[in-house]
């Protein structure tokens, strides 16, 4: 059996109700609304504000080049059939949808309604619906690839083939054109045909609305299965057509139809309730479980909550991962409600979540250098979720302008935030506005910092894996475009999620710094509980009186990272004999590196690891190896690879051979030998 890949076919008129709010009865125009467009293979999330052109006929497919005459009539008088059929169709949901808004808008709240129709118009309705299935299916994928179309069909003479894809199209063009159940051949011209669209063309027809702004998603198949054990079964005979954002279309094959006999007026009643957010989320959990390629949606909410309907009754073993979405399509409210909403008080542009935060206790749960830190509780919009999150605010004690400057430029910074994505990366929800401060609001997690963790919640975690998620997470900024510097990296600003993952916070401040370093009149007493993880280049610019700010670069934050190497393996901060700054800074700019006496790393082949923490020390800055090629040696150290970064360590070390290492690792590491003789040249 052969499957094609065939693509679905997606109704125009379809693109209309998504479109145009109520449909194209009512009198709106396209560009005012638009549908998120989400590509789920490649996750990419764009927008439609117009309806797409379609090149390809509803039985484009059949055309290979080499059909006979008869064929060929017979596709385009199937063809013909399709599009009266699907005329007719636009025709009769445009009233339904006006029909059903109407109603709705003077009924009671959660009371079902009923909406008259033709019976000719539902008997359209059921053709249309049940044969857009079947096209948009696998069974019309394995019909063609039956029939040899179109990539091995090579005998357009052969009589037994013409003779099928003519009886193909003549089930088709019969079914489309028939005016009563009854008009069924009594010898079908194709099983298929009768499976997939006869059999359920008495299917009850009803609708439901979503309420309480809920919407559906729809995909580029146009239909989802009401199949409660989630199993993706095709044969499923139930099945449900979002016809706009709120309204769905059911055919229910099981169903008795207990709709009544045609009114006086040759009308028959349509059922509509109202659908619950359970239900509405549900039905879009089934299309999310259908795997699909093109994900069609207007509501970002609705779509999160959906994903979360989804992990919720999907199984367990065979899913379709759909966080990169959630994810986006956070991000995409963020960014929306900082265009709509956000023209706010002061000078910060960026989502004000004053109204929607709450703070918890009665002191800050930590302090920094420029801010405090306090733990809050906030209920997102998006889905009414509470979250627990990290509220650091700008320390309140700052004269006025320099607070003022201090605003504008950390505007830049957090707007950057916000287009950040890396699982290792704190995700930035937006910033609190008081009367003499600014706070951002980001995850709380639960495990604290890498460095409570390690000590007090899991001695035994994986820590070369943990070291490689923060590598891997700066090497994201500083490849980023524009390249983000962190500036203050240290084992306080990375915590741990629930997940057991290193997550890197509180960047982009220290460039704020670096703009006032003039103004506020810098030195190494402002950055006290760093500086044991500062660069050389950056305490000597700030013991220098000459006015220059501290050159904070991507190589500084080399730096930092390798004393986050060493803070990490081995449960001690560097310098750890040092018992105060002063004698810190002293140290470093005598070049003392920190001190490794007594210390047993956590790594294996801990002469390799001490050797590349030494290259990210190298003075001059421009001598230390990048955070990519930090990332691939830590990556190394796990596989044979690392013998690859033996090999350049000894280039550049010629003198670095077996008496030296033993000799290094009972100096605990004080290698005066050890001066870079070549610059660093990378893998």
């Amino acid at each position: 059996m052969s499957c094609l890949n065939i693509k679905p076919y997606f109704p125009q008129f379809l693109w209309k109700f998504w479109l145009l709010e109520g449909g194209p009865a009512k009198e709106c125009s396209f560009d005012t609304h638009r549908v998120h467009v989400y590509d789920v293979y490649e996750n990419n999330l764009t927008e439609l504000r117009r309806i797409p052109f379609q090149p390809r006929t509803i039985f484009h497919d059949f055309q290979n080049g080499t059909l006979g005459k008869v064929c060929e009539v017979e596709l385009r008088e199937a063809e013909q059939a399709f599009a009266r059929l699907e005329g007719d169709v636009e025709h009769g949901l445009t009233r339904l949808v006006h029909d059903v808004q109407n109603i709705a808008d003077t009924a009671a709240p959660g009371q079902n309604i009923a909406v008259p129709v033709e019976p000719r118009t539902l008997l359209n309705f059921r053709k249309f619906f049940t044969f857009l299935r079947y096209r948009n299916s696998t069974n019309y994928d394995e019909t063609l690839g039956n029939l040899g179309l179109p990539d091995d069909y090579d005998d357009a003479a052969n009589g037994m083939r013409q003779m099928r894809r003519r009886q193909i199209l003549r089930g088709f063009r019969l079914f489309l054109g028939h005016k009563t159940p009854s008009d069924e051949p009594t010898v079908n011209q194709f099983r298929a045909v009768h499976k997939y669209c006869w059999r359920l063309c008495n299917a009850d027809v009803c609708l439901g609305l979503g309420s309480e702004g809920n919407e559906f998603v729809i995909s580029d198949n146009c239909y989802g299965l009401l199949d409660e054990t989630f199993r993706g079964d095709r044969e499923c005979p139930d099945s449900f057509f979002p016809i706009t954002p709120r309204l769905a279309l059911y055919m229910l094959a099981d169903s008795i139809d207990r709709r009544g006999e045609a009114t006086d007026q040759g009308m028959v009643p349509i059922e509509c309730g109202f659908e619950s957010r359970s239900d509405v989320h549900l039905r879009n959990a089934s299309i999310l479980e259908s795997y699909p390629s093109m994900l069609y949606f207007s509501s970002l909410s609705s779509v999160v909550l959906s994903i979360g309907s989804y992990e919720e009754f999907r199984l367990t073993h065979q899913h379709m991962d759909y966080s990169r979405l959630r994810q986006r399509c956070r991000q995409k409210h963020t960014q929306e409600s900082l265009m709509k909403t956000l023209a706010i008080r002061g000078s910060v542009l960026v989502t004000d979540l004053t109204d929607e935060v709450v703070r918890t206790g009665d002191t800050a749960v930590a302090h920094g250098t420029f801010s405090d830190v306090w733990k809050g509780v906030w209920t997102d919009t998006l889905d009414n979720t509470p979250r627990v999150v990290c509220i650091k605010y700008l320390r309140q004690v700052m004269v006025k302008n320099v607070r003022e400057r201090l605003l504008k430029r950390l505007r830049d910074e957090v707007l950057a935030w916000h287009r950040l994505q890396h699982p290792n990366i704190a995700e930035l929800y937006g910033v609190i506005q008081g009367a003499t401060t600014v706070g951002m609001v980001s995850p709380w997690c639960e495990n604290g910092s890498i460095v409570h963790y390690l000590q007090k919640i899991n001695p035994k975690a994986d820590r070369l894996e943990l070291l490689v998620q923060i590598a891997s997470a700066m090497a994201y900024l500083h490849t980023y475009k524009p390249v983000v510097v962190h500036g203050d990296l240290k084992g306080g600003n990375i915590v741990v999620n629930d997940r057991g993952q290193a997550v890197v916070t509180d960047f982009g401040l220290s460039k704020v710094t670096e703009e006032l370093s003039d103004t506020l009149k810098l030195d190494t007493s402002s950055f006290a509980g760093s500086t044991r993880w500062m660069a050389p280049e950056l305490v000597l610019a700030l013991v220098e009186d000459d006015g220059c700010p501290p050159p904070i670069s991507t190589s500084s934050d080399v730096y930092a990272f390798a004393a986050v190497c060493l803070e990490v393996v081995t449960d001690r901060v560097p310098y750890h004999h040092r018992t105060n700054d002063h004698s810190v800074t002293v140290d470093i700019l005598k070049g003392i590196r920190p001190s490794r006496r007594g210390c047993d790393p956590l790594v294996r082949l801990p002469w390799l690891f001490w050797a590349m923490l030494d290259h990210c020390w190298a003075c001059p800055p421009n001598l230390r190896p990048s955070m990519s090629e930090m990332t691939s040696f830590l990556v190394g150290l796990e596989t044979s690879s690392w013998i690859k970064w033996q090999d350049v360590l000894l280039e550049r070390y010629p003198f670095l051979d077996e008496d030296t290492r033993r000799e290094s690792e009972d100096l605990g590491g004080q290698r005066p030998s050890l001066v870079p003789v070549k610059p660093w040249r990378g893998v």
